[in-house]
């Protein structure tokens, strides 16, 4: 990179910073710092929602996956779109009328508070393991773009996005991310814009070729996207059985802070709706921009094939053979798409630290400056932690040709699993109690532990399971062993089972809450 890009970038980073230490004056209480003091508009609702899920491993992953096998992945973006009614007008409803700091205080209400600390430990470890497959994928670029060593480049985004974490709270994050999600978009609108300049046909010739090469969507009736069976890489039977477990995205301590940062419900309506369905198109572009790039290693530039994979081709292309000052820009859009996640994720974990643990179990009870304090002394933390899981990460997955989406995939997914039992078995039926969803998590471990490695990591590729299987497996033996063990146990209180949701459905009300100490 030139000295003009690496001022485009330096650029964009002290904004973010800037943003962050204006925001930060205003923060006066862990409302202000943890939820913007329950105020924000639904726009940059809207954006910061599909910034920080988004955009971090996509800005890489996505047309890697295009470059690599094609769109057929994008149609599990339909899943979201689907559940989208069930997932904002019950889900999302009944928390927000709940008025919760985090996920973790339902857990509490439905199970106990045991439980609740359990599933915060579980959303802190999968999600700083998650931001550790983020700074991975921004090393796969630093490395290529500038020759550093990915270790140092792990540490480098990782030190800055903590800093303004840390100084302005959730209102920084939220308005860096509106920053970030336009410089990314822009970045890889430049990318498309570049290659198809050059193309035979423009953006028509791009598309022509992919379907000429099998790079568009392979849904015809010999594709194993109709193979019931866990071995396809995506398929119906997986969308399928994933389907019921969609809604579940309102269970996101991630989404659902972004919500309860909203004056008030409507905004919450507004921001969620644009959000999922803008994430169709948008993740589009992205996979346009594989069928790009390879269209320009495998027919334009032929020479300059290497064999790479589409998370190493993406990479290349921006690093090496677009002209500076848009290099620039593209090294700073994937920069935004990185810092995006990372924010996000930070703050979150810090919320579910100080207010599920720290404030609910050791120190409760203290005045809100000190609560603040402690917020903040975390991020570092936290920021610190990102950057350990950053580095095990590189080592862990660097020569395993695992494509990047998969990782991410497979990070969060495992883990995540059985926070998606705890809340599957919490909403939906009122006899599991606290004892016997422990008892399913106990049981399920040792698969999870067993299909993960020996069944995917270390498998030969041909041999792996499916990795969309992974996280459904661990749910079901999950689920079902706590419904086995409710048979011959159950001890559910009337108000532990006021948190189901068919009882806010038949009464249109939220219960009234019964943990006034967080």
């Amino acid at each position: 990179m030139g000295t003009i890009d690496l001022i485009i970038c330096g650029f964009y980073l002290i904004m973010t910073i800037v943003i962050g230490g204006l925001v930060g004056k205003k923060q006066h209480s862990t409302e202000e710092y943890f939820l913007a003091g329950r105020g924000m508009s639904w726009w940059p609702i809207a954006i910061s929602l599909f910034a920080s899920l988004f955009s971090a491993i996509s800005y890489i992953a996505m047309p890697g996956e295009a470059y690599n096998f094609g769109c057929t992945m994008l149609v599990s973006g339909l899943v979201g779109v689907v559940a989208l009614p069930v997932t904002l007008l019950v889900f999302l409803r009944f928390f927000y009328m709940l008025k919760l700091w985090t996920i973790n205080e339902y857990v509490e209400r439905r199970f106990s508070v045991s439980l609740r600390v359990v599933n915060s430990l579980i959303f802190m470890l999968g999600r700083l393991v998650y931001l550790g497959v983020v700074l991975y994928a921004t090393a796969l670029l630093l490395e290529n773009a500038l020759g550093w060593n990915p270790v140092i480049a792990v540490l480098a985004v990782g030190i800055f996005s903590t800093i303004y974490t840390y100084m302005g709270g959730m209102e920084a994050v939220v308005w860096t991310d509106v920053v970030q999600f336009f410089v990314l978009l822009g970045g890889v609108l430049l990318v498309i814009g570049v290659i198809s300049w050059y193309t035979p046909g423009g953006v028509l010739g791009i598309w022509e070729t992919a379907v000429e090469h099998g790079r568009t969507f392979q849904l015809g009736a010999d594709s194993d996207f109709w193979d019931f069976s866990f071995k396809p890489r995506i398929s119906l039977l997986a969308l399928l059985l994933g389907l019921p477990f969609a809604v579940l995205t309102a269970t996101d301590q991630v989404n659902l802070q972004r919500c309860l940062a909203c004056k008030n419900f409507n905004e919450v309506a507004r921001a969620v709706c644009w959000s999922t369905i803008g994430n169709l198109p948008v993740c589009f572009l992205f996979y346009f921009a594989g069928l790009a790039v390879f269209v320009f290693f495998k027919v334009l530039r032929p020479e300059l094939d290497t064999g790479m994979k589409g998370d190493e081709a993406f990479c290349r292309y921006i690093s090496v053979y677009l002209p500076t000052g848009i290099r620039g820009l593209l090294a700073a859009g994937v920069l935004a798409a990185v810092m995006s996640t990372v924010d996000s994720v930070q703050n979150s974990l810090s919320t579910v630290f100080v207010k599920d643990i720290y404030q609910r179990l050791l120190v409760p009870g203290r005045d809100e400056t000190h609560y603040l304090s402690v917020a903040k002394l975390v991020t570092l933390l936290v920021g610190a932690g990102t950057c350990l899981f950053g580095v095990s990460v590189l080592l862990l997955f660097r020569n395993r040709e695992i494509p990047l989406l998969e990782v991410s995939n497979l990070c969060l997914g495992v883990l995540g699993s059985f926070s998606s039992a705890i809340f599957m078995m919490g909403l939906l039926t009122s006899r599991v109690d606290s004892r016997a969803m422990i008892f399913g998590l106990i049981v399920a471990l040792p698969g999870a532990v067993y299909f993960a490695v020996f069944r995917y990591l270390i498998a030969v590729p041909e041999e792996r399971i499916g990795f969309m299987f992974l996280s459904l497996i661990n749910i079901f033996t999950a689920m079902g062993a706590s419904y086995l063990f409710s048979l011959f146990s159950s001890r559910t209180s009337a108000g532990q089972r006021s948190y189901v949701i068919w009882h806010f459905l038949r009464r249109g009300t939220a219960p009234e809450e019964r943990n006034p100490e967080v």
